[in-house]
């Protein structure tokens, strides 16, 4: 092969190196994960060497679109409108997506002369951060090689944005409505709790530690995941927001139970001080105790009262049986009355009456005898009773009409008396009673 063809080739191919050498010749910087609204967003685009290129017609950084496409940021190039090239500059133009040069803090912004200056780069501020600044970025160079050919190389990378949840509401009971201040045991208690999960999102926590245990226990997360209904991640601003329900069965071994809804729990366990987290204690119904204990007073006022409680039920007790004993020997539906008595009264014997007389043998008794209006009264008196025993005192029977006059209550104002009825001479008085029957 002749050696001015093997030269020519080794240079094609040295070339081909040279510009294989400048695709890698360019850099992009980003902030690859950045804390939203914490942390500030870093941008450069920029060559890694300098002595690969002749001169730098542009440096232009874009963003990627929802459609696939890049939209231009900024761009910075030479301005060479002028036709004397002394008076052509370096300048910078901000496109208009999202105001950036608006939030830009910029650094460098230089293309020419070629220098290890050379390119482009500039800060957002963390307060200045949005939530469409993610997405991928693109880095794009145009310029001429020290071989004097056109290069267009660019690079890529991608800015993510963490958002920290900030925000968690308190828990409230959706079950029973209205909320109680003691739920009794077994009573199923259904909690809710809504806040933001951040972004990327992560699921709502609860955790819980038991009541009545001294000291209290550490809070621990939730047992039972079928107690727990995790709602779905919406979108709000750069959050994701989340409703999670809790269905609690009141303990009955404990007083009360405390239980947490957390959020931004990374790498911390529950109940961590660092964690945003809302908090509701649930009270087990416990039923008061009873004080059987009583003081000497109290004893003693209890001995007074029965000791007259007894004294007055016994009082009554002798009054029932005096009347059963005393006034209820006479048989029952009749009225007894002297004939004495019935003199007294001023009236006649009455129909269907009982009179008593003292009964020949039997000393104190008394044989009943029932007149019929109409009657001769002498008939009486030849069947007069035995006389009296000496020894024993005659009894006497008094009316008592307990219809009409009960007990307790005065009788009538008795009729004024007719003179007492003639009897033989000799003869004992005769005693009658009569009986009305009511």
């Amino acid at each position: 092969m002749p050696h001015n063809l093997l030269a020519l080739i080794l240079i094609i191919t040295l070339g081909e190196f040279s510009d294989l050498t400048l695709s890698q010749d360019v850099s992009i910087i980003t902030t690859k994960n950045a804390k939203y609204q914490q942390e500030k967003l870093k941008f450069a685009c920029e060559l890694q060497s300098s002595s690969l290129w002749k001169s730098i017609t542009s440096v232009v950084l874009s963003k990627n679109t929802s459609s696939g496409t890049f939209t231009d940021i900024v761009s910075v190039l030479m301005d060479t409108s002028s036709p004397n090239t002394a008076n052509w500059r370096n300048q910078t133009i901000w496109h208009q997506q999202s105001e950036w040069g608006s939030r830009a803090d910029v650094m460098r912004e230089y293309v020419q002369p070629v220098t290890s200056s050379t390119g482009l780069d500039f800060n957002i501020p963390a307060n200045q951060v949005k939530c469409t600044d993610e997405g991928t970025y693109r880095c794009k160079i145009t310029g001429i090689s020290t071989t004097s050919k056109v290069l267009d190389k660019e690079k890529t990378d991608t800015v993510t944005l963490t958002v920290e949840p900030n925000r968690i509401n308190q828990i409230t009971v959706s079950s029973p409505n209205p909320p109680m201040s003691e739920y009794n045991a077994h009573q199923v208690v259904t909690l809710s709790c809504n806040g933001e999960v951040g972004n990327p999102a992560k699921d709502l926590r609860w955790c819980y530690r038991d009541g009545g245990k001294n000291p209290p226990g550490n809070f621990q997360g939730w047992q039972n995941d079928n107690d727990i209904v995790k709602g779905s991640f919406i979108s709000f601003g750069c959050q994701k927001t989340q409703t999670s329900t809790l269905r609690y069965n009141v303990s009955a071994e404990y007083p009360y139970k405390e239980i947490k809804c957390e959020t931004a729990y990374d790498n911390f366990p529950c109940g961590h001080s660092s964690i945003i987290s809302s908090n509701i204690t649930i009270y087990r119904y416990t039923e008061p105790a009873v004080n059987n204990q009583q003081t000497d007073e109290t004893a003693s006022g209890g001995v007074i009262a029965g000791a007259v409680i007894g004294s007055f039920v016994g009082i009554i007790l002798i009054v029932v049986i005096v009347y059963f004993v005393a006034f209820r020997k006479k048989n029952e539906g009749e009225t007894y009355r002297t004939k004495e008595e019935n003199g007294r009264t001023g009236s006649d014997p009455i129909d269907n009456t009982v009179y008593s007389v003292p009964h020949k043998e039997r000393h104190g008794d008394r044989d009943r005898i029932t007149v019929v209006k109409g009657c001769d009264e002498n008939l009486i008196s030849q069947h007069p009773p035995p006389p009296p025993h000496p020894h024993k005192q005659e009894l006497h029977y008094a009316e008592l009409d307990i219809a009409s006059n009960p007990p307790g209550i005065p009788p009538p104002k008795p009729l004024k008396p007719k003179p007492k009825p003639r009897t033989k001479k000799g003869e004992p008085p005769t005693e009658y009673a009569v009986v009305k029957f009511v």
